[in-house]
């Protein structure tokens, strides 16, 4: 089931507010992502949190429009504690800068599903009853 992601940013910049944060937001380091999935469900305030959840909130935070700029415009990269843990790459950079694919472009360019992908038709008869003496 998929859930809102915003409750779950939220939490993560109350959790670790040196580098998760909408307005301001300062590029991960490389793994921070693998560090904050291995403490769902450990970590009191995220013991509830699914790790499908917690990554798709990641996602969502690191593909921003804000986090994009913080990435476009270079320099460190900062673990949990807020600590500089490595920079970001030229390459980074451009890819940061560069236009995001919509949805519907990258739904052209794969293959329409066929009709009969993803549901079955079913077709609802009525009950045919013999009248006794039949």
């Amino acid at each position: 089931m998929l859930q809102d992601v915003n409750p779950i940013i939220d939490r993560l910049c109350e959790l670790f507010p040196a580098v998760f944060n909408r307005h301001t937001p300062k590029p991960l380091k490389i793994g921070v992502g693998r560090e904050v999935l291995a403490l769902a469900g450990v970590h009191p305030a995220l013991m509830e949190v699914a790790r499908t959840d917690l990554r798709r909130a990641l996602k969502v935070y690191t593909q921003a429009f804000r986090y994009r700029q913080a990435l476009a415009a270079g320099g460190p990269r900062y673990d949990l504690d807020g600590q500089p843990a490595g920079e970001v790459t030229p390459e980074q950079q451009a890819l940061a800068q560069a236009p995001r694919k919509k949805a519907a472009a990258r739904s052209t360019s794969a293959p329409a599903p066929s009709p009969a992908a993803g549901y079955i038709k079913m077709t609802l008869k009525g009950r045919v009853t013999s009248k006794p003496g039949n």
